[in-house]
């Protein structure tokens, strides 16, 4: 619930401003809905169904010769027993242009993944390695596809310690503002 208090006002924010940085900047802030597939590397657990939300914009501090450094704040969903897992992530990625509306791009991240295992809950804090797709369409809408790579730190699980790595393939459909 403090996850949701505190992403809601932050994508209000983004969204509310984003006509106001486009016309001045590069930030290009965009929204998007995400789903696929997460294969778990814990015990029991299968791969199965993955969703959420993503806010992302270009950075406009860390501006490198050619390419652009884009971040992206996700929420997402994924829940198998004996898993649950709801994971909060920033991941910031080198980004390049390989048409006018083709971009690709690849990074790092850091993550806070709320865990529950069997009957055991902890929050996780993890590190992402992945690479993402943007396709442009018109009226600002875009098709994208991602991966990523999850490490969490590990907890005390059903009477041991074991972590929630995890590998994701997200597809996603959003719109620029």
């Amino acid at each position: 619930m403090k996850l949701r208090r505190t992403f809601i006002p932050l994508a209000a924010a983004l969204l509310a401003s984003g006509p106001a940085l486009a016309q001045q900047t590069t930030v290009d802030p965009a929204v998007a809905v995400l789903g696929g597939m997460m294969f778990p590397d814990v015990r029991g657990a299968d791969d199965d169904f993955i969703y959420g939300l993503e806010l992302s914009w270009n950075c406009h501090i860390l501006r490198p010769a050619q390419g652009r450094v884009r971040h992206f704040v996700s929420v997402t969903r994924y829940d198998d027993s004996p898993l649950r897992m709801t994971s909060a992530e920033l991941n910031s990625h080198y980004t390049m242009d390989l048409t006018p509306d083709l971009a690709l791009g690849f990074g790092p991240g850091i993550g806070y993944a709320r865990t529950d295992i069997g009957d055991d809950d902890h929050g996780l804090w993890s590190f992402q390695l992945g690479a993402h797709m943007h396709l442009r369409l018109p009226n600002n809408l875009f098709l994208g596809g991602e991966a990523r790579y999850q490490f969490t730190e590990s907890a005390r699980f059903e009477g041991r310690n074991q972590d929630a790595d995890n590998l994701r393939i997200l597809g996603k459909i959003g719109i620029h503002f």
